[in-house]
């Protein structure tokens, strides 16, 4: 344990452990939703949903997916949401209301991008087919990507505000905005390409399982293009986490001090990247391959995550805003049971979809 999680009493290190453990859960659903806004709406503009076009088995997957896991990113949410207003409280609520408008827009902005997720995989009305695939499709398809990306950008720009208390007399004094901070492009870019990989990884599966009528010929070519995006997003992650160490010491110092958990996310780029070079090499999504690309993404969201806290525990050190929780918990045995019952579902929807796509009973529009 560092110097950083040691300071912190046993209750706000039990929180802390259970909001790291959630937000990777809520990582994985919002980085594949926002990588697959991406891909939909490169797809959308290229015309490859229009009747006749190219089958993009990869695009497919997502267009008819998305919907559901921005609904599972928004679901996943929910637990590191409670976690973090308990731990970081004055810091959390603070960034919000500096924030204000922007803030208070995610939730219109979330609704509209989940109806434009729904346009663009709707079918087209015959009489206006033309005007729906040149026109309609693709501009729903880039304003979901739009929509999702200043989700993403108000997150950052929250968690950003959140770490500088020394700074918020003068933002709210002066209408101040972290915006014009690289600090806050650097961290989106560094998220958004992260998301690529982690998108990949969970597409093939879903290609493995039979989503959008994948047959074997789909497989071999998506594997190609899903190990492309993964190698992109690994190695451009690197480098922007490299440029974002270069202009922000406070993240030089929580990776150097959280040296496991730089190492496991380090271990896990290195294990993504062989598995991908693997696939793109055989061109098969080979079931080893992937899990060691799964369990790739998943440490180095973990340990990311892990530096992510010491970062931000280190800048509210000795402030009032320092993380903080209740000393004593009630109803613990209560949690831990409605905890356990909750996975215990998800575990069963999951496996009984898994069941049904392998049957072919859940065979989505094959383009």
């Amino acid at each position: 344990m560092t110097h950083a999680f040691a300071e912190l009493d046993g209750s706000t290190l039990f929180y802390l452990a259970l909001y790291v453990a959630t937000m990777v859960l809520h990582v994985v659903f919002m980085q594949y939703t926002f990588a697959g806004t991406i891909v939909v709406a490169v797809a959308a503009v290229r015309r490859r949903f229009a009747p006749g076009a190219q089958r993009d088995i990869v695009a497919l997957v997502a267009r008819d997916w998305l919907p559901m896991a921005v609904s599972a990113a928004i679901t996943a949410g929910i637990a590191p949401l409670l976690f973090v207003q308990l731990v970081y409280q004055q810091a959390f609520y603070t960034a919000n209301l500096l924030l204000f408008n922007r803030w208070m827009a995610i939730l219109p902005v979330l609704i509209a991008a989940i109806y434009a997720m729904y346009l663009v995989k709707a079918k087209h009305v015959d009489d206006a087919r033309v005007r729906f695939h040149r026109i309609v499709r693709p501009a729903a398809a880039v304003a979901t990507a739009v929509l999702v990306a200043y989700v993403a950008l108000a997150f950052v720009e929250n968690h950003l505000v959140s770490l500088a208390p020394a700074k918020w007399t003068e933002m709210y004094a002066n209408r101040q905005s972290m915006l014009t901070s690289p600090d806050v492009w650097v961290r989106l870019a560094m998220w958004a390409v992260a998301s690529l990989p982690v998108f990949a990884a969970c597409a093939a599966w879903q290609l493995r399982l039979g989503a959008c009528g994948a047959d074997d010929a789909d497989r071999t070519t998506a594997s190609r293009a899903l190990a492309v995006i993964a190698l992109a997003g690994l190695v451009g992650d690197l480098v922007a986490a490299a440029a974002y160490g270069a202009i922000a010491p406070a993240f030089r110092a929580a990776a150097q001090g959280e040296a496991l958990a730089t190492g496991v996310a380090l271990l896990g780029v290195a294990l993504a990247v062989f598995a991908w070079a693997s696939v793109l090499r055989a061109r098969v999504l080979a079931r080893t391959m992937l899990v060691l690309a799964g369990v790739g993404s998943l440490a180095t969201i973990a340990g990311m995550t892990v530096v992510r806290e010491a970062m931000r525990i280190a800048a509210l050190s000795g402030t009032s805003s320092a993380p903080h929780a209740p000393p004593a918990s009630g109803g613990f045995a209560l949690f831990v049971l409605f905890a356990l019952i909750g996975i215990a579902v998800i575990a069963w929807i999951v496996r009984e979809v898994a069941r049904a796509l392998a049957r072919g009973e859940l065979v989505s529009d094959r383009g």
